[in-house]
């Protein structure tokens, strides 16, 4: 009796290792790379101190292809938007993001919609810059058909990152955790503890597209309030970096390469220049921002901030070479910081959009994507 026991025993053990081998083998072989976890759903309370101009509740839908966004309806006419954090739209409800209200926009008015309909999709993610951008693509787009249009908005993460790694002069490495690029991706450390198990990952990822849980966070936001005041008090300001030309040729290479290798994958490719917030501010409205340090704000204090005229120099140099850099390539430049007013009716810090202000860039690109002939 006890060697039957054994034998059972031993049988399941065996069948246990096999199939957790043959689902690690699965997942490297077949799992796809998606910039966001398929069928995930977020729902944020704001903290109101934080940004009382912003809506209070933030819904975030992931679809079955990692894109925030709604689910693809085939046959549709498909559009991608990709870049930083001004894409991403992490404090904008689903339905106030660039991404949907470019949706709304294209729908009424692109010709190619008509009686097709229109998606649009979202891979924009915080401070990758456009090197790490054409790794993520490269991987996600793998198993897409031709897209019909990709929009990106680039510049202010690449400018951010170069400074943030201290302003080098020569070739310098940037590479992003593949975590922070992809949501779910096949490249997983798998061990024998429950939690590194493939066939947990598998079963995680069954469970999220059959219930799709809703993840609840509140006070969302709230590490702003530290993060302005620290900027505030920080005095003096840098006023110089050494060369911003090392950068700006880093961004020429790694967003020409992008356009080029986009344009094999869609009919049109539509550049916006990073618009910013590029206004004299009060003292008041300079106590709302909080980005360009020395170093990662969110994780060190003993950063040096750069002062806001410098900025403003840095971001119309980096803006003047986005719109080079795609008309050299044969992409569409929109001038998005000479067509979107700079005032806080748009922007809630430096970079990124209150919902009008994302409404106004949605129509914008929208314009640049209805004119765009394909570019074959």
């Amino acid at each position: 009796m006890m060697e039957a026991v054994l034998w059972s025993l031993g049988a399941l053990a065996l069948s246990f290792v096999a199939a957790e081998l043959v689902a690690r083998a699965a997942i490297r072989r077949w799992g796809r790379y998606y910039p966001f976890t398929p069928h995930q759903r977020q729902r944020f309370e704001l903290d109101r101190e934080a940004l009382p101009m912003m809506e209070r509740v933030v819904r975030w839908r992931i679809n079955a292809d990692g894109e925030r966004g709604d689910a693809y309806p085939p046959g549709a006419a498909r559009v991608l938007v990709a870049g930083g954090s001004c894409v991403e739209c992490y404090y904008l409800d689903q339905e106030s993001a660039v991404s949907h209200q470019l949706q709304e926009e294209l729908a009424q008015r692109w010709p190619l919609a008509a009686g097709r309909g229109v998606h649009v999709g979202s891979f924009g993610k915080s401070k990758i810059n456009c090197g790490q951008i054409r790794f993520m693509l490269e991987k996600a787009l793998a198993g897409y058909p031709r897209l019909d249009a990709v929009v990106l908005m680039v510049g202010a993460s690449d400018l951010v990152r170069w400074l943030e790694l201290g302003t080098p002069e020569d070739d310098w490495a940037d590479p992003a955790d593949i975590g922070h690029l992809f949501g779910q991706h096949p490249e997983l450390d798998f061990g024998w503890r429950p939690g590194r198990l493939a066939l947990r990952a598998a079963l995680v990822r069954l469970v999220r597209k059959l219930r799709k849980p809703e993840e609840r966070r509140a006070n969302v936001g709230k590490r702003l309030v530290e993060l302005r005041q620290r900027r505030f008090d920080a005095h003096p300001k840098q006023a110089s970096v050494p060369d911003l030309g090392p950068m700006l040729d880093r961004f020429d290479r790694n967003l020409g390469r992008l356009i080029d290798e986009l344009k094999q994958r869609a009919d049109r490719v539509i550049v916006s220049r990073q618009p910013w917030l590029d206004s004299e501010l009060t003292e008041d409205e300079e106590r709302w921002m909080w980005n360009y340090a020395t170093g990662p704000i969110y994780s060190r204090t003993d950063v040096e901030y750069f002062d806001r005229d410098l900025v403003n120099r840095m971001q119309r140099a980096v803006a003047e070479r986005c719109g080079e850099v795609a008309r050299r390539h044969g992409a569409v430049d929109v001038d998005m910081p000479e067509l979107l007013d700079s005032t806080l009716d748009n922007y809630y810090d430096e970079n990124h959009f209150t919902p009008l202000g994302a409404k106004r860039v949605a129509t914008l690109l929208a314009d640049a994507v209805v004119d765009a002939e394909p570019q074959g």
